[in-house]
């Protein structure tokens, strides 16, 4: 059941973040004008924002929690799929952000208790399977997109969470418990570093396929940008070998100064901008790996707050990206700020 759990991020993600580079199709599908289809992208991750410090407090067993989930993923994508309208499909996604607030709060505190001798480094192997999850989901939805449909493409990229659900759910008492959750307001500086990782990873990577259209890339094409997202594993899965040899703060410095190498690389034109998408990706999951890990050594109560903290930053994306649709140098901008904050934070101690 441990494994379940590191792999549960694969799922979640795939689904989760399956619509990214469709986000002009399904507006185009349900004639909506571009940048309709936000709140798609950003209310699940607002509802991650309200529930996820809630459910170490549900008093429920790990397995049913995450499997319960992991099952209303699947099935909000499922319906979501073949929904009529925008409308719809936002509620759908709705359902999903319901869903996903169960997982990954979990996941993060379960890990240090599921692997005591390994935490750092099997923290980054969970990050590795995010990565994996939320790349796989955004290529292969480009590319099933172009081969099979945009709503089949949708539908497919849903199942493996809901099938994943099941095989949690029906094994509830199978992990261990996680105990009364501790609030920590000392670790705000873990938490604003949270809000700005997922923040410049969504914010740049939903203005992406419009960049990307407008210099003339195909669907398929823009799907297959996204296999950037996976040079985010190694970067992961090589974060707690790092830390335990130079320091978690170094490593964790030395992933924001590749960062923003990164966003000076997306102002060029291609073939440096996918370069610096490729950069971007892999340093951020660095970070993430790190930051989630120190929260998760803190207990459910911090990964909690960190979990609100880190999507709280994806939701403000998910809402702001479509008022630099235009503007993609500024949104840059905006990147080169919170990088350089971040840099100077470093709370991962």
């Amino acid at each position: 059941m441990r494994w379940a759990v590191v792999l549960s991020g694969v799922a979640l993600y795939s689904a989760l973040y399956a619509v990214v580079p469709l986000l002009p199709l399904l507006e185009k599908l349900f004639a909506a004008p571009p940048g309709a289809a936000g709140p798609g992208m950003g209310l699940p991750l607002l509802l991650l924002v309200l529930l996820s410090p809630w459910v170490p407090r549900l008093g429920l067993p790990a397995g049913a929690l995450l499997g319960g989930g992991l099952l209303l993923v699947g099935l909000g994508g499922v319906l979501g799929a073949f929904s009529p309208s925008l409308l719809l499909w936002t509620l759908c996604r709705i359902l999903q952000g319901v869903g996903a607030a169960l997982v990954p709060t979990l996941a993060i505190a379960l890990i240090p208790l599921l692997f005591p001798q390994k935490a750092w480094e099997m923290a980054g192997v969970y990050m590795a399977g995010n990565v994996l999850g939320g790349g796989m989901g955004r290529v292969l939805a480009g590319v099933l997109a172009e081969v099979v449909g945009v709503r089949e493409a949708l539908f497919l990229l849903s199942l493996p969470a809901f099938l994943l659900g099941l095989l949690l759910i029906r094994a509830p008492a199978g992990l261990p418990a996680l105990g009364r959750p501790q609030y920590d307001l000392s670790a705000f500086p873990l938490y604003l570093a949270g809000f700005i990782l997922l923040f410049l990873n969504l914010f740049l990577a939903n203005l992406l396929p419009y960049r990307l259209l407008e210099l003339g890339f195909r669907p398929g094409e823009v799907g297959l940008v996204y296999l950037a997202y996976l040079f985010g594993i190694p970067g992961s899965a090589l974060s707690g070998l790092l830390a335990r040899r130079f320091g978690a703060v170094a490593t964790f410095r030395l992933a924001f100064s590749l960062v923003l190498l990164a966003l000076g690389l997306l102002l060029l034109p291609p073939p440096g901008l996918v370069l610096g998408f490729v950069l971007l990706m892999a340093a951020l999951f660095t970070a993430q790996s790190l930051a989630s890990g120190a929260a998760g050594r803190r207990g459910a109560g911090v990964s909690g707050t960190y979990v609100a903290a880190f999507y709280l930053g994806g939701t403000l994306a998910g809402l702001l990206y479509p008022f630099f649709l235009h503007s993609f140098p500024l949104a840059v901008a905006v990147g080169v700020t919170l990088a350089l904050l971040n840099l100077l934070l470093a709370p991962v101690r």
